[in-house]
């Protein structure tokens, strides 16, 4: 934490100089991005284990805490074409008890006093995660093993039914949402039918409605080896620790088929494309949308910048032009969706009611048009740089969740190879210039435009499930814990009682030793100690 203390205390830092008695201070110019983000790091350890599980381990003993995070490199970008929602699905069923658990996940996490726990599936990978008290570390990593390595045999029908009502209604429930359709509107018009990202992780209806018991634990058995996995322990324990423990309870699983993630290109559209649809809102928004390269590549953090310049500072591009100067619009926004792959630049302007959407269009595409001409100004790049290396800094002050350091190891070492690349895109995004931002965002967002005009109105003909109706088995209780950037869905305890027993599934005999007729005992939990 020293590191990360430096860097917050850089941000604040101001030189001082010897002054008359009655003189103001001097002013200072703030500490350079550059010098921030060299302050930045999380140290770690890493092995592997002969399953190939790959373990990285970092030590941060300010308090009494380890957070796991299991991440498996796999998404919905991975599924076949009937198989859509598979990824998703099976993360709920992950959820629902394993051979030696055969419970909700969450009744022993909560009774250990387990925070920030929850599993969400993206299109490129499916991850779990927990922050747990020392002294039951050894509990939340035999849940963790035991679902990775010792899970098909409690996949029950009963469970496979629920669990796929559990995730049709939380299509349903997103769908419903104001320009909820919008997604499904947005892989259509950028993405060719065969592309990877053309479907949506929740899935189609049709396409859940056929997941059968057997389709979906060949999915399991095709992507979730430890060979395909990370695991990530950060807090309050050290390498020895880590290694025996990993060892113990993930040491008995057997490699699985590797699995290779789906390459995809980023598409161009061969001209522009304008649509409109219809909804039941109260304001008409204006979308701009193009694809770009993805997180890894060299041009993603100029993109980003750009994003952030346009649309998404406190007083950017759009918010003057539309929203202070014309008042032409209520909300504007610009953002980037980064996945392994690719990513998605989207712009959007809100219509201020009573005025015609055909004048904030039309204003809406000039302020882009400038903006790719002639790019940032340097004060508008050293604030969108700060508030980036601010929001990432704040966030690594946290072990784990949603956006700790255990999130931020695991993400690099799944999609570069390298726990150290968020040190690669913090430095990329202090070097680069306004001339580079606007070289790049001219060469990826002249390309031609997706257009899309939601409207209010009576909606269009919705895919509903073929079990609604016809006995099929829907569940209204759910987990959710959303986050910026995320799409979390996880389900709460199942309340429709016990599945019928299934036979445990052939396993590999267990070389860690672990007795798993039961859950390991918890140890002692440590009260925080604060410093003096």
């Amino acid at each position: 934490m020293r590191s990360l203390a430096l860097a917050s205390a850089l941000l604040a830092s101001l030189s001082l100089t010897a002054v008359a008695a009655n003189a103001a201070p001097a002013p200072v110019a703030p500490a350079p991005v550059a010098s921030l983000v060299r302050a930045v790091d999380i140290p770690y350890q890493q092995f592997t284990l002969p399953n190939g599980l790959r373990v990285l381990v970092h030590e941060d003993h300010k308090a009494p805490v380890v957070a796991v995070s299991v991440w498996y490199h796999v998404g919905s970008k991975d599924e076949p074409t009937g198989k859509t929602g598979f990824a998703h699905l099976f993360e709920h069923l992950m959820f629902g008890g394993s051979e030696h658990s055969d419970q909700s996940w969450f009744t022993p996490m909560q009774q250990i006093g387990a925070t920030d726990m929850n599993g969400t599936t993206w299109y490129d990978r499916t991850n779990y995660f927990e922050t747990v008290p020392r002294g039951a570390l050894e509990t939340a990593l035999f849940l963790e093993s035991d679902r990775m390595g010792h899970l098909l045999g409690a996949v029950t029908q009963q469970k496979l039914d629920v669990q796929r009502g559990v995730v049709q209604n939380e299509k349903r429930q997103d769908d419903n949402e104001p320009y909820g359709l919008v997604q499904y509107a947005e892989a259509n018009a950028l993405f060719p039918p065969d592309h990877p990202y053309h479907h949506t992780t929740i899935g189609s209806m049709s396409d859940l409605d056929a997941a059968s018991l057997e389709t979906v634990k060949d999915w399991f058995r095709s992507h979730y080896g430890p060979n395909n996995a990370v695991l990530v322990l950060a807090g309050d324990i050290d390498l020895p620790t880590a290694r025996r423990l990993a060892n113990k309870y993930f040491g008995d699983i057997p490699r699985g088929p590797q699995s290779i993630p789906a390459a995809a290109a980023v598409p161009t559209l061969p001209a522009p494309k304008s649509e409109e649809l219809h909804d039941q809102v109260a304001t008409t928004r204006l979308y701009r949308e193009w694809v770009v390269p993805g997180l890894t590549d060299p041009a993603y953090p100029a993109l980003r910048l750009g994003a952030e310049v346009l649309g998404g500072l406190a007083s950017s591009r759009l918010d003057n032009a539309l929203v202070r100067g014309d008042k032409i619009a209520v909300a504007v926004t610009a953002g980037i969706q980064p996945f392994e792959r690719i990513s998605e630049f989207v712009v959007t302007a809100d219509v201020k009611s009573g005025v015609d959407s055909n004048q904030v269009a039309a204003r809406l595409d000039q302020v882009i048009a400038n903006f790719i001409r002639n790019g940032p100004t340097a004060d508008e790049l050293q604030r969108a740089k700060t508030r980036i290396v601010s929001g990432r800094i704040e966030g690594l002050e946290s072990v784990g969740g949603f956006g700790g350091k255990a999130v931020a190891l695991a993400e690099g070492a799944v999609y570069a190879g390298d726990p150290d690349f968020y040190k690669v895109q913090l430095q990329r995004i202090a070097a680069l210039t306004p001339e580079q931002v606007r070289a790049t965002i001219s060469l990826w967002l002249s390309r031609p435009v997706y257009s899309l005009k939601v409207s209010p109105g009576p909606r269009g003909a919705y895919e509903e499930s073929k079990s609604v109706g016809h006995g099929g088995v829907r569940a209204p209780n759910y987990f959710r814990a959303p986050a910026a950037g995320e799409h979390p869905l996880a389900p709460l305890p199942d309340r429709t009682g016990p599945p019928a027993a299934a036979a445990a599934e052939p396993q590999a005999a267990g070389v860690g030793g672990v007795d798993r007729s039961h859950l390991p005992p918890v140890g002692q939990i440590d009260q925080l100690k604060f410093p003096k």
